[in-house]
């Protein structure tokens, strides 16, 4: 049995040894999100091997258990060889509406003259509102070797991560899933004070994209501890049953795929009005949405006619098998988003080998190569993303190449061995800096 007090980084000889890593994220599956998903990748390719994972976490199973209290009582389970610890949401009185209330006060505080951290920080444990986290966390064992959180959109485990990382005298690792808004529109909501400050502290910063790290540079995060680590593609479902997916789910061919929640920020309004575009043009294309239908979604999908209906589809959420099924089927992705900070869809389109056209914001112009793989538009320009998906549209040849060079990128340069062989190279960094000391309570 290996005495845990002896285990370190060997470096210089390309061998790391076993480690117990704590991971923080607000949300893990099955609740459905790209970043959902790609921590539970991330935790799975560490655990193959060897380390030991444990994620702490909510028992959100979707968006709306953040402001309504869900039933279900804390919970720890074993994931593939993850131990995932499952502390209960408290909700908030008011539901949505108070939370998108509370998160506008929060950012215009922050754009008050001073350092608004401290009364930020106070707020952020509403962002989401999980119950008894710092109790979960003081009583984890203390084989700890290093925390690693993720997501300042949802800040509140970041925040508790942080507390404990500094009371044991660990490394803190910060994978900040961050969009920071659009060319020249920065975004007030993804980097406030207290934002700032969590990313200043950090020991190192693995952000998605170049994109991502230039940003965070240009607002004053030391580059030298910022590594670009990107995303890695999980494997493909048999998607051999298509036809009858298409017809079970009454697609009409051919069509655009759109995968994500369904509102502005995402794009799809845009999509919506980009389509229309499109058919007045006298082009028969249809928009198949997949993904969570907000309110905003609805309300803009009751007032469109009966025709329009037909080729405006709302389908929900689905499961993989469908999902695949319909990339398979469709003509190219649109993900003209401003809040993807990498967008593993487009990761899952070039797989088959199918184009895509993107917004030239967040972090998806670190993902698309313009021109090679996709198109790339500007956020919310519905006449601007009718023209790209235009020239796809009728272009067999072009579209073949885009999807295939994207095909050879993906496999090239997004596979999960790659992300964990960095994220363990930055570890392995941190243990050969001296950043860990033993805790001060052995």
């Amino acid at each position: 049995m290996i005495d845990h007090l002896a285990v370190r980084f060997v470096l210089g000889l390309g061998i790391i040894a076993i480690m117990d890593i704590l991971f923080l994220t607000p949300a893990f599956p099955p609740f459905q999100g790209g970043g959902e998903r790609y921590v539970r990748s991330l935790a799975l390719t560490l655990a193959a091997h060897g380390h030991r994972v444990t994620a702490v976490t909510s028992t959100a199973v979707s968006e709306v258990d953040f402001w309504r209290r869900p039933a279900g009582p804390m919970a720890t389970e074993n994931d593939d060889g993850i131990t995932v610890i499952r502390c209960p949401l408290s909700g908030l009185r008011g539901g949505r509406r108070a939370l998108l209330a509370w998160r506008k006060a929060m950012a215009l505080l922050s754009i008050l003259p001073g350092d608004q951290t401290a009364v930020l920080r106070r707020m952020s444990r509403f962002i989401p509102p999980i119950a008894r986290l710092e109790d979960v966390l003081n009583r984890l064992p203390d084989t700890i070797d290093l925390v690693h959180g993720f997501n300042t959109a949802w800040e509140y485990p970041l925040m508790a991560g942080e507390a404990l990382a500094r009371q044991r005298q660990l490394p803190f690792v910060i994978t900040p899933f961050l969009h920071l808004g659009e060319p020249g529109r920065p975004s007030r909501v993804a980097f406030m004070d207290h934002h700032q400050r969590l990313l200043v502290d950090a020991d190192q910063i693995l952000t998605l994209t170049s994109t991502a790290k230039e940003g965070l540079a240009a607002r004053g995060i030391a580059a030298h501890k910022m590594d670009v680590i990107g995303g890695g593609l999980d494997p493909l479902p048999d998607a051999s049953d298509i036809d009858s997916v298409v017809r079970r789910l009454e697609m009409q061919r051919p069509f655009l795929l759109f995968i994500g929640r369904a509102s502005y920020d995402k794009g799809a309004l845009t999509a919506v009005q980009a389509v229309r575009h499109l058919r007045h043009r006298g082009y028969a294309a249809t928009l198949a949405l997949v993904g969570t239908i907000p309110p905003e979604f609805e309300r803009i999908y009751r007032r469109l006619g009966e025709d329009e209906k037909t080729w405006i589809r709302p389908l929900g959420p689905l499961d993989d098998n469908d999902k695949h099924a319909l990339l398979s089927a469709c003509r190219l992705l649109i993900l003209p988003s401003r809040t993807d900070s990498f967008g593993i869809v487009l990761l899952e389109a070039w797989a088959h080998g199918k184009p895509v056209i993107g917004a030239r914001a967040g972090g998806i112009p670190g993902v698309i190569s313009e021109g090679n793989d996709g198109l790339l538009v500007t956020f919310g320009d519905a006449a601007a993303l009718a023209d790209a998906i235009a020239r796809l549209w009728a272009d067999d040849g072009l579209r073949a190449e885009m999807g295939r060079r994207g095909q050879e990128k993906t496999a090239r340069q997004f596979t999960w061995e790659q992300v964990g062989a960095r994220v363990l190279q930055n570890y392995g960094r941190l243990a050969g800096n001296g950043r860990r000391q033993e805790p001060t309570n052995r």
